[in-house]
Protein backbone atom coordinates (compact mmCIF):
# COMPACT_ATOMS: atom_id res chain seq x y z
CA UNK A 1 0.00 0.00 0.00
CA UNK A 2 1.79 3.20 -1.18
CA UNK A 3 1.38 6.32 1.36
CA UNK A 4 0.62 9.67 -0.15
CA UNK A 5 1.43 12.76 2.14
CA UNK A 6 -1.34 15.09 1.12
CA UNK A 7 -0.23 18.27 3.43
CA UNK A 8 0.91 21.23 1.98
CA UNK A 9 4.49 21.69 1.15
CA UNK A 10 5.33 23.98 4.20
CA UNK A 11 3.40 21.63 6.75
CA UNK A 12 5.36 18.51 5.40
CA UNK A 13 7.97 17.09 7.87
CA UNK A 14 11.42 17.34 6.55
CA UNK A 15 12.45 14.13 5.26
CA UNK A 16 16.66 13.90 6.01
CA UNK A 17 18.97 12.37 3.08
CA UNK A 18 20.17 8.92 3.93
CA UNK A 19 23.85 8.38 5.21
CA UNK A 20 25.00 6.09 2.55
CA UNK A 21 23.73 8.46 -0.26
CA UNK A 22 25.23 11.13 1.50
CA UNK A 23 28.30 9.53 1.88
CA UNK A 24 28.68 8.73 -1.94
CA UNK A 25 27.84 12.26 -2.91
CA UNK A 26 30.68 13.78 -0.78
CA UNK A 27 33.41 11.35 -1.82
CA UNK A 28 32.14 11.85 -5.48
CA UNK A 29 32.50 15.39 -5.16
CA UNK A 30 35.58 15.05 -3.11
CA UNK A 31 37.34 12.79 -6.13
CA UNK A 32 35.72 15.23 -8.45
CA UNK A 33 38.19 18.16 -6.92
CA UNK A 34 40.87 16.37 -6.10
CA UNK A 35 41.32 15.14 -10.00
CA UNK A 36 40.06 18.99 -11.01
CA UNK A 37 43.53 20.14 -8.39
CA UNK A 38 45.68 16.97 -9.94
CA UNK A 39 44.99 18.07 -13.63
CA UNK A 40 45.81 21.40 -12.81
CA UNK A 41 48.99 20.54 -11.10
CA UNK A 42 50.12 18.71 -14.39
CA UNK A 43 49.20 21.38 -16.89
CA UNK A 44 51.12 23.60 -14.84
CA UNK A 45 54.02 21.57 -14.31
CA UNK A 46 54.30 20.87 -18.40
CA UNK A 47 53.77 24.49 -18.71
CA UNK A 48 57.03 25.29 -16.32
CA UNK A 49 59.37 22.38 -17.96
CA UNK A 50 58.01 23.48 -21.49
CA UNK A 51 59.44 26.89 -20.37
CA UNK A 52 62.09 25.45 -19.30
CA UNK A 53 62.92 23.53 -21.88
CA UNK A 54 62.79 26.80 -24.08
CA UNK A 55 64.60 28.48 -22.03
CA UNK A 56 67.60 25.83 -22.38
CA UNK A 57 67.14 26.08 -26.62
CA UNK A 58 67.41 29.71 -26.27
CA UNK A 59 70.91 29.31 -23.95
CA UNK A 60 72.26 26.46 -25.84
CA UNK A 61 71.61 28.56 -29.10
CA UNK A 62 73.54 31.12 -27.80
CA UNK A 63 75.97 29.48 -26.89
CA UNK A 64 77.03 27.58 -29.92
CA UNK A 65 79.13 29.89 -31.24
CA UNK A 66 81.25 29.01 -28.27
CA UNK A 67 80.78 25.49 -28.43
CA UNK A 68 82.31 25.78 -31.90
CA UNK A 69 85.10 28.40 -31.26
CA UNK A 70 85.73 25.66 -28.30
CA UNK A 71 85.82 22.73 -30.91
CA UNK A 72 88.46 24.44 -33.28
CA UNK A 73 90.39 25.71 -30.64
CA UNK A 74 90.72 21.80 -29.36
CA UNK A 75 91.50 20.71 -33.00
CA UNK A 76 94.17 23.26 -33.43
CA UNK A 77 95.74 22.23 -29.89
CA UNK A 78 95.30 18.80 -30.76
CA UNK A 79 97.01 19.80 -34.20
CA UNK A 80 100.24 21.67 -32.22
CA UNK A 81 100.70 19.02 -30.16
CA UNK A 82 101.00 16.38 -32.89
CA UNK A 83 103.22 18.88 -34.78
CA UNK A 84 105.34 19.02 -31.01
CA UNK A 85 105.54 14.87 -30.68
CA UNK A 86 107.06 15.35 -34.80
CA UNK A 87 109.27 17.73 -34.03
CA UNK A 88 110.82 16.09 -30.77
CA UNK A 89 110.76 12.88 -32.18
CA UNK A 90 113.15 14.19 -34.74
CA UNK A 91 115.31 16.70 -32.39
CA UNK A 92 115.67 13.40 -29.78
CA UNK A 93 116.69 10.85 -32.37
CA UNK A 94 119.94 9.42 -32.76
CA UNK A 95 119.81 8.99 -36.39
CA UNK A 96 121.07 12.31 -38.18
CA UNK A 97 118.47 11.45 -41.07
CA UNK A 98 119.93 14.31 -43.51
CA UNK A 99 123.10 12.10 -43.62
CA UNK A 100 121.40 8.83 -44.53
CA UNK A 101 119.03 10.58 -47.22
CA UNK A 102 122.63 12.10 -48.72
CA UNK A 103 124.05 8.57 -48.97
CA UNK A 104 121.31 6.86 -50.43
CA UNK A 105 120.96 9.83 -52.82
CA UNK A 106 125.04 9.52 -53.67
CA UNK A 107 124.64 5.87 -54.32
CA UNK A 108 121.43 6.36 -56.98
CA UNK A 109 123.05 9.64 -58.65
CA UNK A 110 125.97 6.57 -59.32
CA UNK A 111 124.15 4.08 -60.38
CA UNK A 112 121.77 5.42 -63.63
CA UNK A 113 120.74 2.42 -65.18
CA UNK A 114 118.55 1.86 -61.69
CA UNK A 115 115.53 3.81 -60.29
CA UNK A 116 112.97 3.63 -57.43
CA UNK A 117 109.40 3.85 -57.20
CA UNK A 118 108.24 3.21 -53.58
CA UNK A 119 110.36 4.26 -50.87
CA UNK A 120 109.07 3.57 -47.57
CA UNK A 121 110.24 5.31 -43.82
CA UNK A 122 110.03 2.68 -40.86
CA UNK A 123 109.79 3.94 -37.79
CA UNK A 124 110.36 2.56 -34.08
CA UNK A 125 107.10 0.91 -34.67
CA UNK A 126 106.60 -0.56 -37.89
CA UNK A 127 110.66 -1.57 -38.23
CA UNK A 128 110.85 -4.47 -36.37
CA UNK A 129 107.78 -6.19 -37.84
CA UNK A 130 109.33 -5.76 -40.98
CA UNK A 131 112.46 -7.07 -40.32
CA UNK A 132 110.85 -9.91 -39.01
CA UNK A 133 108.85 -10.26 -42.01
CA UNK A 134 111.92 -10.25 -44.65
CA UNK A 135 113.97 -12.33 -42.20
CA UNK A 136 111.81 -14.39 -39.35
CA UNK A 137 114.79 -16.05 -37.67
CA UNK A 138 116.62 -12.85 -36.95
CA UNK A 139 117.45 -11.48 -32.89
CA UNK A 140 118.44 -8.13 -33.70
CA UNK A 141 116.75 -5.27 -32.44
CA UNK A 142 115.84 -2.30 -35.13
CA UNK A 143 114.78 1.10 -34.12
CA UNK A 144 114.22 2.30 -37.52
CA UNK A 145 114.37 1.49 -41.57
CA UNK A 146 113.95 2.02 -44.95
CA UNK A 147 112.38 -0.06 -47.83
CA UNK A 148 112.52 0.49 -51.37
CA UNK A 149 111.28 -0.89 -54.52
CA UNK A 150 113.67 -1.04 -57.04
CA UNK A 151 113.99 -1.68 -60.88
CA UNK A 152 117.59 -1.45 -63.16
CA UNK A 153 117.19 -1.28 -66.62
CA UNK A 154 118.14 -4.65 -68.75
CA UNK A 155 118.56 -8.09 -67.68
CA UNK A 156 121.92 -8.64 -67.05
CA UNK A 157 122.11 -8.32 -63.34
CA UNK A 158 126.00 -6.99 -63.15
CA UNK A 159 124.32 -3.09 -62.52
CA UNK A 160 121.43 -4.78 -59.94
CA UNK A 161 124.78 -6.44 -58.14
CA UNK A 162 126.71 -3.25 -58.54
CA UNK A 163 123.72 -0.78 -57.24
CA UNK A 164 123.56 -3.60 -53.82
CA UNK A 165 126.99 -3.13 -53.21
CA UNK A 166 127.84 0.46 -53.55
CA UNK A 167 124.23 0.50 -50.76
CA UNK A 168 126.39 -1.73 -48.61
CA UNK A 169 129.69 -0.75 -48.53
CA UNK A 170 128.50 3.45 -48.52
CA UNK A 171 130.39 3.89 -44.96
CA UNK A 172 127.62 6.18 -43.72
CA UNK A 173 124.88 3.54 -44.66
CA UNK A 174 126.93 1.27 -42.54
CA UNK A 175 126.47 3.49 -39.44
CA UNK A 176 122.96 4.32 -39.68
CA UNK A 177 121.68 1.42 -41.84
CA UNK A 178 123.77 -1.14 -40.33
CA UNK A 179 121.60 -4.39 -41.09
CA UNK A 180 121.06 -4.36 -45.17
CA UNK A 181 118.70 -7.36 -46.50
CA UNK A 182 118.34 -7.97 -50.58
CA UNK A 183 115.70 -9.72 -51.62
CA UNK A 184 116.73 -13.24 -53.72
CA UNK A 185 113.26 -13.11 -55.34
CA UNK A 186 113.95 -10.66 -58.31
CA UNK A 187 112.07 -10.80 -61.84
CA UNK A 188 112.85 -9.70 -65.48
CA UNK A 189 109.58 -7.34 -66.80
CA UNK A 190 109.06 -6.28 -69.97
CA UNK A 191 108.45 -2.87 -70.98
CA UNK A 192 106.41 -2.21 -74.22
CA UNK A 193 107.44 1.41 -74.08
CA UNK A 194 109.65 2.61 -77.01
CA UNK A 195 111.14 4.93 -74.95
CA UNK A 196 112.70 2.36 -73.07
CA UNK A 197 114.88 -0.74 -72.83
CA UNK A 198 112.63 -3.70 -73.78
CA UNK A 199 113.26 -5.23 -70.34
CA UNK A 200 114.05 -4.45 -66.72
CA UNK A 201 114.50 -6.49 -63.41
CA UNK A 202 112.72 -5.41 -60.45
CA UNK A 203 113.85 -6.25 -56.70
CA UNK A 204 113.51 -4.97 -53.16
CA UNK A 205 115.76 -3.47 -50.91
CA UNK A 206 115.42 -2.94 -46.75
CA UNK A 207 117.79 -1.62 -44.20
CA UNK A 208 117.43 -1.07 -40.91
CA UNK A 209 119.20 0.22 -38.14
CA UNK A 210 120.09 -1.22 -34.76
CA UNK A 211 118.32 0.08 -31.33
CA UNK A 212 121.38 0.74 -30.61
CA UNK A 213 123.77 1.81 -32.96
CA UNK A 214 127.52 1.32 -33.13
CA UNK A 215 129.08 4.62 -31.96
CA UNK A 216 130.65 6.65 -34.81
CA UNK A 217 134.30 6.56 -35.01
CA UNK A 218 136.79 9.21 -33.94
CA UNK A 219 138.48 10.48 -37.00
CA UNK A 220 142.16 10.12 -37.46
CA UNK A 221 144.50 12.63 -36.36
CA UNK A 222 145.73 14.48 -39.08
CA UNK A 223 149.63 14.50 -39.07
CA UNK A 224 151.47 17.33 -39.33
CA UNK A 225 152.53 18.33 -42.93
CA UNK A 226 156.32 18.33 -43.50
CA UNK A 227 158.46 21.70 -42.04
CA UNK A 228 155.72 22.75 -40.22
CA UNK A 229 156.57 23.65 -36.74
CA UNK A 230 156.43 21.46 -33.57
CA UNK A 231 153.88 22.23 -31.32
CA UNK A 232 155.16 23.78 -28.36
CA UNK A 233 153.55 21.66 -24.97
CA UNK A 234 152.80 24.67 -22.19
CA UNK A 235 155.35 24.15 -19.29
CA UNK A 236 153.85 23.31 -15.82
CA UNK A 237 152.90 25.91 -13.49
CA UNK A 238 155.76 26.07 -10.63
CA UNK A 239 155.22 24.91 -7.52
CA UNK A 240 153.92 27.52 -5.05
CA UNK A 241 155.98 28.28 -2.38
CA UNK A 242 155.67 26.15 0.67
CA UNK A 243 154.23 23.56 -1.13
CA UNK A 244 156.14 20.06 -1.77
CA UNK A 245 159.13 19.91 -3.93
Amino acid sequence: MIKINLLPTEKRKAERTPLPRFLLIASTAAAFFILLFYNLFVLKLISDTTDDIKRQNDELARLQPAVQEHDKLVAEENALKNKVKEIESLINRDVEYWRTVNALWDVIHNNPRVWIDDLRILDAKSAPGDIRRVDPDTKEAVAYGITMRCHVAGEEVNEMTKFRKALKEHPILQETLTLINFNVAWAVQDEKDKNMEAKFIDFDISMYGLATPPKRKAPAATPPKPGAPTPIKAAPAPAPQGGAK
